[in-house]
């Protein structure tokens, strides 16, 4: 199953091992559920991902961190549910992509 989640993503990083293994993995960071008495703060999490994806993130790379859709499929590996990266892309509210430390445009008199 696939789901799509946005989320603040920190870095990536990808590589490719002498035995032909190959893959990536994201760095991301959302703020913690403010329902949940035992969090506070933001939580990270890393995502796998094919070795490709890093093409994907590439042109973000100037203005990370940043929020980006994930198109990502939950796995089970060694009897925990993981969650593995098919595509990235700018999130698809404006918003959303803006970036925290972005001027805002004063009005014109």
């Amino acid at each position: 199953m696939i789901n799509t989640i946005q989320a603040r993503v920190i870095g990536a990083m990808r590589y490719s091992m002498d035995n032909g293994v190959k893959g990536a993995k994201l760095t991301v960071m959302n703020e913690a559920d403010a329902n949940n008495e035992n969090r506070v703060g933001y939580e990270v999490a890393t995502i796998s991902a094919p070795y490709e994806i890093l093409d994907q993130i590439r042109p973000y790379a100037a203005n990370m961190p940043c929020n980006l859709e994930i198109d990502a499929e939950m796995r089970t590996t060694g009897g925990k549910i993981t969650m593995h990266a098919i595509a990235v892309r700018k999130p698809s509210t404006a918003q959303a992509t803006a970036p925290a430390s972005e001027p805002k445009q004063a009005a014109k008199s």
